[in-house]
C-alpha cells in the first residue's frame, strides 16, 4: 500500500499545482483560504485502478497531502514564488509537456485495437518466422546522440559488447549486452522488426522507443523447433500488431503536424555550443569529435 499512497499523494499533488482544487461547484472535500478540494476534483485526481484499493484513511491521507501542498504553494506565491524567470520556465515546460502528453493520449484512444481476425491473418502469413530464433546482443542508452557515438565506435571495429558494456544502461551490459535467443512476440514491436530483418553478425541503425534508443546485433539465428500454433502466440501478436498499428498513427500525426508547421532547427549552433560547452568542462575528446566536419554541415543551420 506504501507505493499505492505514494502514486495517490503525487496524483493530488499534481491537481493542486494544475490549480484544479480552485475550481467552484461540488461537495468540498477541503479548503485552504481561496481554494477548494472538490470530492470530484479529488477522484478525477486519482486513477480509477488506484482508487478502487483506496480505504478512507487512504482518500483522508490523499485530502491531507492537498491541504499540506496548498499551504506551501499559498506562501510561496505570498514570497513571490513563481514569479521569477526559472519557476516560470519550469511551469511553462510542465505545461507544455501535460498538453503534448494529453493530445497523444486522445489522439491514440481514436487507434482501434487489432483484432483476433487480424492476428489470425497476420500469424498464418508469418508462422514459420514464430518458430525462428534469434539470439541478440543489445545497447540501450537515454538518448539518440549517445547512441549514435556507441554505433560509431562499434562501425570503427570496437567490438560491440565492449561498447556495450562502456555505453549501456540496460542490464545486459556487464556481459556485453547479451540478450539469449529470443523469438517473435518476446520482445516490443520496434526491436521485433529489425531483429528479424537482420543477417547474423548484422548492426542495426538507432531504433527509438519508449524506453530510450536502442542499437542491436544478432549474433546467431536457427529454425528453431516446432511450429507454434496461433493460440499460444495470439496474445504476443495482438500486442505486437496493436502496438505497430499505434506507432504508425503517430508517425502519420507527426508527418502531417510537421508538413502544416514552421520548423527550423539550426544544427551549426548547436555543435558549436556544445563544443564551447565542453572546452569549459575539458573534455577534449568530445569536442575533437564536435569538430569533425560532416558532409552536412555546410547546409545545417542556413536560413
Amino acid at each position: 500500500m506504501k507505493d499505492l499512497r505514494l502514486a495517490v499523494a503525487l496524483a493530488v499533488l499534481l491537481t493542486a499545482v494544475a490549480g484544479c482544487g480552485g475550481r467552484d461547484g461540488g461537495d468540498v472535500a477541503a479548503r485552504v483560504g481561496g481554494s477548494s478540494l472538490t470530492i470530484d476534483d479529488l477522484y478525477a485526481s486519482i486513477p480509477e485502478q488506484h482508487l478502487a484499493m483506496m480505504s478512507f484513511e487512504d482518500q483522508e491521507e490523499a485530502v491531507g497531502n492537498w491541504v499540506k501542498t496548498e499551504l506551501f504553494y499559498q506562501e510561496g506565491l505570498r514570497e513571490g514564488i513563481g514569479k521569477d524567470d526559472e519557476t516560470a520556465r519550469r511551469l511553462r515546460d510542465i505545461e507544455r509537456q501535460l498538453v503534448a502528453e494529453e493530445y497523444i493520449k486522445r489522439r491514440m484512444s481514436e487507434v482501434p485495437d487489432a483484432t483476433d481476425e487480424d492476428a489470425a491473418a497476420y500469424f498464418g502469413e508469418h508462422q514459420n518466422e514464430y518458430a525462428i530464433q534469434v539470439r541478440l546482443a543489445h545497447i540501450l542508452v537515454r538518448n539518440r546522440p549517445e547512441a549514435e557515438r556507441a554505433r560509431e565506435e562499434i562501425l570503427r571495429g570496437t567490438p560491440f559488447e565492449t561498447v556495450a558494456a562502456s555505453f549501456s544502461i540496460d542490464q545486459t551490459a556487464p556481459t556485453g549486452g547479451d540478450l539469449g535467443y529470443m523469438r517473435r512476440g518476446e520482445m516490443i514491436h520496434e526491436l521485433e522488426e529489425v531483429a528479424f530483418s537482420l543477417k547474423v553478425g548484422e548492426v542495426s541503425n538507432v531504433i527509438a522507443s519508449g524506453y530510450g534508443y536502442h542499437i542491436l546485433k544478432v549474433l546467431d539465428r536457427h529454425p528453431g523447433a516446432g511450429q507454434p500454433s496461433f493460440e499460444s502466440k495470439r496474445s504476443a501478436v495482438l500486442s505486437f500488431l496493436t502496438s505497430k498499428r499505434r506507432r504508425e498513427a503517430f508517425d502519420g500525426w507527426l508527418c502531417e503536424i510537421e508538413a502544416r508547421s514552421v520548423v527550423h532547427v539550426d544544427t551549426l549552433l548547436i555543435r558549436q555550443a556544445a563544443t564551447e560547452r565542453m572546452k569549459g568542462a575539458g573534455d577534449p575528446s568530445f569536442v575533437d569529435q564536435l569538430d569533425e566536419p560532416s558532409g552536412d554541415d555546410a547546409d545545417e543551420g542556413a536560413p
